[in-house]
């Protein structure tokens, strides 16, 4: 027979979990509504509109580490301040260190490069991506895989892939 302590646990816990499904679908049921009154108020706009074909926004979790822009503030700081080239990992170790997060852990280390190459590759009004095959761009020929301040300081990073992608800040920075 059951411990009475651990099946009255697992009752409130399914209890809990019961609510919060109901909760959603009840959400659900009104984000349908709220959608077909969308679609209907377009169409008044524009009787020949599809809405089918627009396309839904996905949502992005948002990260542990950083507020709402500050991945890309620290990205454009530390590479304007950059005195030399620096690899990926440097970058993502400075900025580690610069938010007192432990650089030892390899996971946590991967997993925030991961976080800051979204921020690069999203950024795309104010960061420029260079693909060359073998060729150097903003001086990554001696040191492929680096970040390389290039002139007027606007800084490029060169990603360490065979095809070498370059990332560079824009005229808007």
């Amino acid at each position: 027979m059951a411990e009475p302590h651990v099946m009255h646990a697992l009752r409130n816990k399914r209890a809990e979990l019961a609510g919060t499904l109901i909760q959603l679908e009840q959400q659900l049921v009104q984000q349908r509504a709220d959608l077909t009154h969308i679609d209907a108020t377009m169409r008044l706009f524009d009787p020949n509109i599809q809405p089918d074909e627009i396309h839904p926004k996905r949502g992005r979790r948002h990260s542990a580490w950083f507020r709402h822009g500050e991945c890309l503030r620290l990205i454009y700081d530390e590479l304007r301040d950059a005195p030399e080239p620096m690899t990926t990992r440097e970058l993502t170790e400075r900025i580690m260190r610069g938010k007192a997060i432990p650089v030892d852990d390899d996971r946590c280390r991967e997993l925030m490069q991961k976080t800051l190459l979204g921020s690069l590759n999203r950024a795309k009004e104010t960061i420029a991506r260079i693909e060359s095959g073998g060729l150097s761009v903003g001086g990554c020929a001696r040191r492929p895989g680096r970040v390389a301040s290039s002139r007027r300081n606007r800084p490029t990073v060169c990603s360490a892939s065979p095809a070498r992608q370059h990332y560079r800040l824009g005229r808007h920075c």
